[in-house]
């Protein structure tokens, strides 16, 4: 049976961690990880202990809602160990902030999925990656067809979810 890709599987569990996001103006999530171990991950979400979007409204600025910490900051200010080398797997395209962070703690690729057509500084963010010896990488991933693969191994003998009767 055909294992899902690392680029799949890490996609994937970045659409897991999407789900706790609280800013429903994009369910985002960033994972880092190095060596093929996650070293970091991160959802949008507002401080804890704070109002959050999905319940108390955005707090928009220019455009973009300043409420929430970004996928990235979250994975970086939750990380586990030294980030240099490592690769940021980002559900939308990163804004230039979150991808200077990700340059500057050491990140040597950023593999993202999908467009967010509202992303701050998107004409850049290529070139600083450049500048700075970044692979920027945008991933084609067919999410439903990685979910069936997925679902068919855990159905599958010794899976989780096994037809055992």
């Amino acid at each position: 049976m055909e294992r899902p890709s690392w680029d799949e599987f890490f996609f994937m569990l970045a659409h897991v961690y999407s789900t706790r996001g609280t800013c429903d103006r994009l369910k985002s999530a960033t994972l880092l990880v190095k060596d093929n171990r996650i070293v970091g991950a991160g959802y949008n979400g507002s401080l804890p202990n704070n109002p959050q979007c999905d319940e108390d409204g955005h707090l928009m600025e220019d455009g973009h809602c300043i409420r929430t910490l970004h996928g990235e900051d979250n994975a970086i200010l939750y990380s586990t160990s030294d980030l240099k080398g490592s690769t940021a797997y980002v559900l939308g395209t990163p804004c230039v902030l979150c991808t200077t962070k990700l340059i500057a703690v050491g990140v040597k690729s950023i593999k993202h999925v999908g467009e967010y057509s509202n992303s701050r500084g998107k004409g850049i963010v290529e070139k600083l990656a450049q500048d700075n010896n970044v692979e920027f990488v945008r991933i084609d991933l067919n999410f439903d067809a990685t979910f069936d693969k997925m679902k068919k191994i855990l159905k599958g003998p010794g899976g989780a979810l096994e037809d055992k009767s």
